[in-house]
């Protein structure tokens, strides 16, 4: 499995053009669930659900904050704000490569962006988005 993250054991990763609907899998130990990505449908169990959400939800908390705002500027830019007060723009011009991100060229498209309401990313119609980490790590300009 093409892992994408890794946090207090669990490993999440995807497997591009697997079966719909579009989800990522967890691996804790011998445990493994399924995450639809639109609906966050969860399918499967982690031992102690609970604290492991518990856990995760604060790490989430304390390491990277959330987005909370995003307006687009022109062309390929868009100015973001976390809640811990970093903000400033982006330009994705020279980070639109591969074909997850070939619909984001097309600058109407790519204005069409929205704040995921779980993921607190930066997402757009067609399910592309970019990691938080990501973002947070682009801008890092406090206000």
């Amino acid at each position: 499995m093409p892992e994408i993250s890794r946090f207090l054991g669990i490993v999440i990763g995807i497997f591009p053009r697997e079966h719909p609907p579009p989800h990522f899998h967890a691996v804790y130990g011998e445990y493994q669930i399924t995450v639809e990505i639109e609906t966050g449908v969860v399918h499967g169990d982690f031992p102690k659900q609970a604290d492991l959400q518990k856990q995760s939800n604060h790490w989430s908390r304390e390491m990277i904050p959330k987005l909370i705002e995003a307006r687009y500027v022109r062309d390929f830019i868009i100015h973001i704000r976390f809640s811990d007060g970093t903000e400033g723009d982006i330009d994705f011009k020279n980070e639109l490569h591969g074909q997850i991100f070939e619909s984001l060229k097309d600058k109407e498209f790519f204005r069409q962006f929205t704040i995921h309401p779980v993921f607190h990313t930066l997402c757009w119609p067609n399910g592309t988005d970019f990691a938080l980490e990501f973002l947070y790590d682009k801008v890092r300009i406090p206000a």
